[in-house]
């Protein structure tokens, strides 16, 4: 009896500037145990060792296709760039810093075919902060077994969705139905909630992924200059008003019967609302708290109304100096 090929996954490296990490995220993606894979690499204007690194990858290795944008267009050019040139029936993103266990992709496909409902699977992550060995905390999607209902697992996506299983493995179909990524702060969560909208999200449950974060956070215009490339932001550019519009713009053009983009979209203004009204108490709390009461006041405040339940903290110090405190600004 002859047994049908595995499906094709495409795995897509966005990078600019990735040397330092480049040839080990090539060659833990390259050791990955599943051969039916393809690897497309977009340079989007590197000015360092990047594109000598991969052209002598791509000459070596014939699974790898390796393009270059000789002008610098902006991270959302670029993720949707290697998606759009992708041909598999699975879809990954990878960064140029992650690694991933060699079983990875074996793991999250054989999943996948196994729940033809599925967007995204994803394995538990362990989140690292670049430079440092120690592990910050342990992303799962705990939270999203069995969310079978469409608004439900909307609205769990922006309450609970941990970013770091952006890096997981997805239905490329599912993903041709959305918009993709955006010219938007956030908009790779923004896509995340649109993909809900077209399938359930599962789990390996094993840390397969080691995800590694920047050392520190960027401002508003940098995170302006990552997403447009090079462009400086406008005054008038509000983030939090550009990402509601775009929730907005993708609830309307999905595919669904308008009563339930009614209920999605009740969904989101609650949920935005509650975050305005967030922000404006903890503006009151910051204002009014004894500087000696504030590392403790914040503990409390985010573990209480913010902590994710699919993010199990592992560093207590270092998550409180890396996420506590800038999230609340104390």
């Amino acid at each position: 009896m002859s047994v049908a090929p595995l499906p094709l996954v495409s795995i897509g490296l966005p990078v600019h500037n990735g040397d330092t990490s480049l040839e080990a995220a090539l060659d833990c993606l390259l050791s990955q145990d599943y051969p039916n894979i393809e690897l497309i690499i977009s340079d989007n204007a590197s000015t360092d060792a990047t594109p000598k690194i991969c052209e002598e990858y791509s000459r070596n290795e014939q699974r790898i296709k390796y393009f270059r944008s000789e002008e610098n267009l902006g991270a959302s050019w670029n993720f949707n760039r290697v998606f759009e040139l992708s041909a598999g029936k699975y879809f990954m993103w990878a960064a140029h810093d992650d690694l991933r266990d060699s079983s990875f992709v074996s793991t999250c496909a054989e999943k996948m075919e196994s729940h033809a409902d599925a967007a995204l699977c994803q394995t538990h992550t362990a989140s690292y902060i670049e430079g440092n060995s120690e592990a910050l905390y342990v992303a799962k999607l705990d939270s999203f077994n069995n969310k079978l209902d469409l608004v439900e697992r909307y609205k769990e996506t922006l309450k609970h969705f941990p970013a770091t299983a952006i890096y997981g493995l997805y239905r490329s179909s599912a993903v041709r139905k959305t918009h993709i990524y955006q010219k938007s702060i956030a908009t790779d969560l923004a896509f995340i909630q649109e993909l809900s909208i077209y399938g359930r999200f599962v789990q390996v449950p094993k840390i397969l992924f080691k995800y590694y974060g920047r050392k520190k956070w960027k401002t508003v215009s940098q995170d302006y200059d990552l997403f447009f490339g090079g462009k400086t932001k406008p005054w008038w550019y509000l983030p939090f008003i550009a990402l509601f519009c775009s929730h907005c713009k993708r609830i309307d053009s999905s595919s669904i019967p308008f009563n339930t983009k009614l209920h999605l979209w009740f969904v989101l203004v609650i949920h935005e609302a509650e975050q305005i009204v967030f922000k404006l108490v903890m503006k009151f709390v910051r204002a009014i708290c004894p500087e000696q009461l504030k590392e403790n006041m914040a503990r409390s405040i985010y573990l209480r109304w913010i902590h994710n339940p699919n993010v199990h903290i592992v560093n207590d110090s270092l998550y409180m100096e890396r996420i506590i405190k800038p999230i609340l600004r104390m």
